[in-house]
């Protein structure tokens, strides 16, 4: 039925197991390291499970509830692969041009209405070992995180990465879509600067005079932001505040 409806998608599914439930009058479907190749791309699955209300089978269009899919780990490269086919383009373009490595194990989680039409969707999962490039001086290396998402919220937890000789840790992050975008961020920085001077964010930090005078900072810091953007993503609002302890400091004057 796939084959019909999406040439695009190529499967070879071997043994189909089925369970019948009375009591949710639904039957489940489940197949095992399906193989499955979007335009030429393969998509390593673990299993589909598929759950069909059991009363709909006597029509001539049974009703799909849900359809579960869970994804073997899968390396940015194989991602960037399939961001041809990708919506919308500004994600593609951060996944091409903002995502150096990483992996993904995801699972996700496909939700139809009584026609089978799309209704909602679950995405789960975790990113290990992920290299982003913020922007020409800001690069964050070994982050993980685990996420969900849904059509309204996307959530990262237990964010934990490295930005020179900044460490963020124990950090979350949530993103809400509805008529206006709100992202609330709360993490943790550890400082520790030793006076070195081949920090890419060294480049930003030049532009305030008085930051240059610092040499050698340790210091573990609470962050909280919250960002309110309209549909085109202006700013509307935003917020930040930080409290902390500076357990030692070395400043030299240039200008006493």
């Amino acid at each position: 039925k796939i084959k019909h409806t999406n040439n695009n998608i190529k499967l070879d599914l071997e043994t189909i197991k089925f369970k019948i439930d009375i009591s949710e009058l639904s039957l489940f479907l489940e197949t095992f390291n399906p193989k499955i190749n979007y335009r030429d791309t393969a998509l390593p699955a673990k299993n589909i499970k598929v759950y069909i209300d059991f009363l709909s089978l006597a029509k001539s269009s049974p009703n799909i509830k849900k359809i579960n899919i869970a994804l073997e780990e899968l390396k940015i490269n194989q991602l960037k692969e399939l961001s041809s086919n990708l919506k919308p383009s500004n994600f593609k373009s951060i996944l091409n041009n903002k995502i150096l490595d990483g992996n993904l194990n995801s699972e996700l989680e496909i939700y139809f209405n009584v026609d089978n039409l799309f209704e909602n969707f679950i995405a789960r999962g975790k990113v290990s070992n992920l290299d982003l490039k913020i922007s020409k001086d800001i690069k964050l290396v070994k982050t993980k995180f685990n996420f969900f998402a849904d059509r309204s919220d996307i959530l990262l937890q237990n964010i934990n990465t490295n930005l020179d000789f900044i460490q963020i840790k124990n950090g979350d992050l949530k993103l809400s879509i509805s008529d206006k975008i709100i992202l609330e961020s709360n993490f943790k920085t550890n400082i520790a600067y030793k006076g070195e001077k081949d920090f890419e964010i060294l480049n930003i930090i030049k532009k305030y005079t008085l930051l240059n005078d610092i040499q050698d900072l340790e210091a573990e810091i609470s962050n909280n932001i919250k960002l309110i953007l309209d549909k085109t993503y202006k700013v509307k609002s935003f917020r930040y505040s930080n409290n902390g302890k500076v357990k030692k400091s070395f400043l030299n004057f240039k200008k006493p």
